[in-house]
């Protein structure tokens, strides 16, 4: 049996080991770059949304500090809770919007069951400020959640202004990904997005509705702008930028600057 050369074994093997590496490198990268940019977008900002877990499920609702404003209601969507708005809430207390209020949902709450407990939140909250009505600002399904509140409940002359951040108002193909309750309420043919849409913006409600093209939540985006609002285009924000960008707190601020026709002489 002949000796081996362990060295130029060693050599060989090293030298494929290399070979394969790189090629495993290569195909790697390549896979990588394969991704749509906007999917290793929304995947990064994942972890950012972690802030949330900070803020406790329950919020005592209290008067507060007037400051000139209709008390403002936050509304997280699916998957969220109250916390998601706490970056935003923070930039709009410096903009001096002092009174804030966040809702929690509970898991596996319908989205009539979660509207339901809305327009309680909204009643609540107009008791303890003494004020007739309220401004919302809505996340995803929150948005969906908002209007089946003020349809379903009566709250139109409740709320002044609705601002909807990412919400497919006109259903979203990407829930067929998912087999829930919930989900499969916001896939575009629906019978709760065609009753939805069947009916326009409610009219004393001032409406802002907020879109992207890089929100791959909601597909088609154009799904999020609905007809009869104020549409604001913030592509290439993701579904989570509305969260996490000052860019979206800014641009809500600013939405919420101009006060509805009905508001005048409150």
């Amino acid at each position: 049996m002949p000796e081996v050369d362990w060295k130029k074994l060693v050599a060989v093997v090293g030298k494929a080991t290399v070979r394969g590496g790189r090629f495993v490198g290569r195909k790697a990268a390549e896979a990588y770059r394969s991704i749509d940019p906007d999917v290793m977008r929304h995947l990064a900002q994942v972890p950012l949304l972690s802030y949330s877990l900070l803020v406790s499920r329950e919020e005592k609702i209290e008067a507060g500090e007037p400051d000139g404003h209709p008390p403002l209601v936050f509304v997280h969507g699916l998957g969220g809770n109250r916390g998601n708005f706490l970056l935003m809430a923070w930039y709009l207390r410096l903009k001096g919007r002092r009174r804030s209020y966040k809702i929690h949902f509970d898991p596996g709450q319908s989205i009539a069951e979660m509207a339901a407990a809305l327009a309680r939140f909204i009643r609540a909250v107009k008791k303890a400020t003494g004020e007739s009505q309220v401004e919302i600002v809505a996340h995803s399904l929150g948005g969906i959640v908002a209007r089946m509140a003020i349809e379903k409940h009566r709250l139109a002359s409740s709320v002044a202004t609705l601002v909807t951040l990412g919400t497919p108002h006109k259903g979203t193909y990407p829930a067929r990904y998912a087999n829930t309750v919930n989900t499969r309420e916001i896939r575009p043919d629906s019978a709760l997005i065609c009753e939805l849409n069947k009916r326009p913006w409610p009219g004393r409600v001032r409406g802002v509705t907020f879109w992207s093209r890089g929100d791959l939540f909601v597909l088609p985006a154009e799904s999020a702008a609905v007809p009869g609002t104020e549409t604001v285009d913030m592509t290439p924000f993701t579904h989570y930028s509305y969260l996490l960008d000052p860019k979206s707190f800014a641009a809500v601020a600013d939405a919420l600057k101009t006060r509805p026709k009905n508001a005048a002489g409150r």
